[in-house]
């Protein structure tokens, strides 16, 4: 009796944390490059799943919404079926009724240009959980449709980005998402736009991060507990 006692009280446990989870936050382990310098390979994001609204636990279900993303947002979302439905982490640029497009490298919505600046403080670049070499690329200050500035990386010659050509129109209920790593992001600009509905929430902060400079895997102190902007 007291081993079924025991083992009760470790499934209500569980339970509560499985629908913690399910309805109020989430966490995600960065695996890729995409989002640096916002995210470096091997933070652990945690995700406000009551941002926009309120999903049924165990259901990735909101049935009930009170806010919507925004520009300048970094969501975490089921990615289109095309590319196997993955959940993924990227940021809002663009809403309904907004139109997207580049010019020499420089997002441009509504048909203004985001405000860059260049920074010359590249400190944020060190250990970044692989092993690339970013002496290529830019580290860019951008602003002017968030609520706060960010950094991306772009190329400083050549890159996808400053070939750029196509313009993207945002259908109602629908949110264009982009990597800050513009030149290496498998994103919005190859598989379109995502429903609002699929975005589980909106990323805070990071709880902790792991490295793996040099020979041994390490933890990077100083993003433990670092809040997530905009």
């Amino acid at each position: 009796m007291k081993f079924l006692k025991e083992f009760k009280e470790i499934v209500i446990v569980f339970i509560c944390v499985f629908v913690f989870r399910s309805s109020f936050l989430n966490w995600y382990l960065i695996p890729s490059g995409s989002m640096l310098p916002t995210l470096k390979i091997g933070d652990h994001v945690v995700v406000n799943k009551l941002s926009y609204g309120f999903m049924l636990p165990f259901m990735e279900t909101r049935i009930m919404s009170w806010d919507k993303p925004k520009k300048g947002d970094i969501v975490v979302f089921q990615g289109p079926s095309s590319e196997g439905a993955q959940v993924l982490i990227k940021r809002v640029i663009a809403t309904a009724g907004d139109y997207v497009s580049f010019e020499n490298g420089i997002l441009k919505i509504n048909g203004i240009p985001s405000k860059e600046t260049i920074e010359l403080n590249r400190s944020v670049l060190e250990d970044i959980g692989n092993n690339d070499d970013l002496s290529d690329y830019l580290l860019i200050n951008e602003s002017g449709f968030s609520k706060l500035p960010y950094h991306i990386l772009r190329k400083k010659k050549g890159g996808v980005t400053s070939a750029e050509k196509k313009t993207w129109i945002v259908p109602e209920g629908k949110i264009f998402c982009i990597g800050d790593n513009r030149d290496n992001s498998y994103d919005g600009r190859f598989w379109g736009f995502i429903d609002q509905s699929s975005v589980y929430g909106r990323a805070f902060l990071i709880s902790y991060s792991t490295g793996d400079k040099g020979t041994w895997p390490h933890f990077r102190n100083e993003r433990w507990f670092m809040k997530l902007t905009n």
